[in-house]
């Protein structure tokens, strides 16, 4: 019994080492976005398009942010593409459609995907619509930022602007003041940072 029990231990503790190897490994560019230093994690990414995008999207620099996601495998590359666009103010039908399909394609994150689709009809004047698209998921929002992402990520401060966008448009300038602050304090020294 003991040494079945210590075979099923082993075996367990092998699986998630292996497991744990074959995430995707920590680059040097994500850690440099980690510690705010989003310059420097441009300069570093090399063809890390993914992280090399989000640097410059930290920098409010969307043009090159767009040329870096269109280099990109990664799936989340198309809700780049489309939020960089919302964020210039230009085609957002486009950014419209690549929002839709990421959804589609992509739903387990949806809450998310979803202010970002409420975001993009914002700034092309689609209120109404963009305001019952955040309503629909504004509880699961409250939920994963009150339980789930609490830890300073950069990388979600974009997030909380969009949040912050869509509360003022909502009317609740308290928690838009609120979520700009956080976002501030996320990202600091980044286009979120207003």
């Amino acid at each position: 019994m003991t040494i079945a029990i210590s075979v099923v231990l082993v075996a367990t503790v092998i699986g998630l080492l292996l497991y744990m190897l074959a995430q995707k490994p920590v680059t040097g560019a994500q850690q440099l976005i980690q510690q705010g230093r989003y310059a420097n994690a441009v300069a570093a990414a090399e063809s890390d398009w993914i992280h090399r995008a989000e640097a410059l999207k930290l920098l409010g620099r969307f043009e090159e942010a767009i040329d870096s996601y269109r280099k990109s495998d990664d799936p989340a590359a198309r809700e780049g593409i489309a939020l960089s666009l919302a964020h210039l103010g230009r085609d957002l039908d486009q950014a419209q459609r690549l929002m839709e399909e990421q959804i589609a394609l992509y739903p387990q994150i949806q809450e998310f995907q979803a202010l970002g689709l409420a975001y993009i009809f914002l700034r092309a004047g689609k209120r109404e619509e963009a305001l019952r698209i955040f309503r629909d998921n504004l509880e699961l929002l409250e939920t994963r930022f009150r339980d789930d992402y609490t830890d300073p990520d950069p990388l979600l401060a974009e997030t909380l602007f969009l949040y912050a966008e869509l509360s003022e448009a909502a009317g609740d300038r308290q928690r838009a003041a609120a979520l700009r602050k956080k976002a501030a304090a996320w990202a600091p020294g980044s286009v979120w940072q207003v």
